[in-house]
C-alpha cells in the first residue's frame, strides 16, 4: 500500500468518526456506506466509538460537576430537591441496570451520550455503568446491522 491510500482510508476513517459522533447511528451507518464500508467495518467503528465516547463521559460529566462552581451548585441543588423527582426518575431508580441498559441501547434516542447521562444522574460507579453502556451500545448497533441488512436485501445492493 502506498502513502496515498492509506491516507485515504485514514481520512475515511476520520470523517466517518466525525459522522459518528455529530450524528449517531442513525447517521454513521449510511455515511459508512456511502463510504463503501461494509457493514460489518461499520458496526465495528461503531461499537469503538462507542467505547471512547462513554469513557469520556463518564469522566468528564463527573469532573464537571464536581469542579466548575455553578455546576456544583447546580448538582447539590439538584440532590436537594429529592421529592420532585420526575416519574421518569423514579422509574429509572425501579429499573436500575436494566433502565440504563435499554437507554443505551435504544436506536434512535440512546447511545452512550444519554446512558452516560442517565448512569451519572442516577449515581451509578463508573465501572459498572461503564459495563451496562457498552452492552447496550452494543445491542444498538446490532439493532441497526440487522436493519440496515434487510434494507440492503430488499433494495439488493451489495
Amino acid at each position: 500500500m502506498n502513502f496515498g491510500k492509506i491516507l485515504a482510508v485514514f481520512l475515511k476513517i476520520f470523517s466517518f468518526i466525525g459522522v459518528q459522533y455529530l450524528f449517531g447511528k442513525k447517521g454513521s451507518y449510511p455515511y459508512g456506506l456511502l463510504l463503501k464500508f461494509n457493514l460489518v467495518e461499520i458496526t465495528v467503528l461503531v461499537i469503538i466509538c462507542d467505547i471512547l465516547q462513554t469513557l469520556f463521559l463518564l469522566y468528564l460529566l463527573e469532573l464537571s460537576f464536581n469542579n466548575i462552581g455553578f455546576l456544583k451548585k447546580l448538582k447539590e441543588k439538584l440532590k436537594s430537591s429529592e421529592e420532585k423527582k420526575s416519574k421518569f426518575h423514579k422509574k429509572l431508580l425501579k429499573w436500575g441496570d436494566w433502565g440504563l441498559f435499554f437507554i443505551a441501547a435504544l436506536p434512535y434516542a440512546g447511545g452512550a451520550i444519554s446512558g452516560s447521562i442517565v448512569a451519572y444522574s442516577l449515581g451509578m460507579k463508573k465501572k459498572k455503568a461503564f459495563f451496562i453502556i457498552i452492552a447496550g451500545c452494543i445491542l444498538g448497533a446490532l439493532i441497526f446491522y440487522l436493519s440496515f441488512s434487510g434494507i440492503l436485501m430488499v433494495v439488493n445492493v451489495k
